[in-house]
Order: C-alpha cells, then sequence, then structure tokens
C-alpha cells in the first residue's frame, strides 16, 4: 500500500476524468485542493474533498460506504436484490436476473449500477450493466451486471483501515 497526495497536474487529470462521468456531478462543482491517493494491488482509492472513490483499471466508482459516498450512490441507478442473493454477491458474486426483485433509474450496457438489498436498501456491491434495462425487464434468467465492488472486498477493507487517513483530508 502506498498513500501520498497527487501533485496540481495529476489532480487536475484526475479530477477531468470524473467530470465526465454523469453521475459525479456533485464532485465536479467543487473546489478541490487535495486529492490524497491509496493504492493498493490492482486498485486506487482517492479521496476527493469529502468523496472516497476507487478505480480498478480504467472504472472509477463510488465506493460503498455511505458515510463519505451516500450522494454519489444515489445518483446511480440500482438493482434491489432479494435476501437470498446478497450472501453470494457480498461476496463477489456477479448479479443474475432471478434474484433482482426491482430496478430503480435507467441504464445502458456498461452503466454502473449500486446493488442494494430489498430489506434495507443498503448498498452490498457496485456493479457495471452487462445489458440495457429493457433487455433486463425482458430476461427471465441470466447474468445482468457483473460485480467490480462488494463489501468486505480489498478496496473496502482498505477504506476502513484508511480512516483515520480519510477524516485527516
Amino acid at each position: 500500500m502506498r498513500v501520498g497526495y497527487l501533485s496540481k497536474r495529476d489532480s487536475a487529470r484526475l479530477l477531468e476524468r470524473i467530470r465526465k462521468l454523469g453521475w459525479a456531478s456533485g464532485i465536479a462543482g467543487e473546489k478541490i485542493k487535495n486529492v490524497l491517493q491509496i493504492a493498493g494491488e490492482n486498485f486506487k482509492i482517492y479521496v476527493v474533498g469529502t468523496y472516497v472513490l476507487a478505480e480498478v483499471g480504467e472504472i472509477i466508482f463510488p465506493t460503498l460506504h455511505e458515510e463519505y459516498n451516500r450522494g454519489l450512490l444515489e445518483r446511480l441507478p440500482a438493482l434491489v436484490v432479494d435476501m437470498g442473493a446478497v450472501p453470494h454477491i457480498a461476496k463477489g458474486a456477479d448479479v443474475m436476473r432471478p434474484g433482482v426483485r426491482s430496478f430503480q433509474g435507467s441504464f445502458v450496457e456498461g452503466d454502473l449500477l449500486v446493488v442494494r438489498d430489498e430489506k434495507n436498501l443498503r448498498p452490498i456491491a457496485i456493479s457495471r450493466a452487462l445489458k440495457s434495462l429493457e433487455e433486463c425487464c425482458a430476461m427471465e434468467r441470466g447474468k445482468i451486471a457483473e460485480n467490480i465492488h462488494h463489501v468486505d472486498d480489498k478496496i473496502w477493507r482498505l477504506v476502513m483501515d484508511s480512516k483515520h487517513l480519510i477524516k485527516s483530508v
């Protein structure tokens, strides 16, 4: 794990990438002075203002921690899954159509989705849509979303372990 602040140039590049994301409009308007980067094995965590974002490959997404990202998570379309699917998705399984109870918001293939449990509507995973909303509604079985971040994965644990760093920014 490496921890450090991004240079002004790297911060500007990151913020430009974030501004192009539709769900990140709350970040785009803020004046950001410092961006803290926590680099893991194959991912990066960024503390941008009051938000905590993660990057895996070229995909930037909000972490599941509602204390930092509640507003961002509410802007993303959501899949509400039954309680039987929760333990599997929370361990990294992809989202299958039979476990989805309802859809919140509209999305197309490739969009980021928040997976929420039906009882408390808590976010349990961030996924990438493999089908559009219309295709998902028409399906009865099959994989509809790929899990890219879930509760208790390496990203989630690193954010939990780094709370003292995040609060100091």
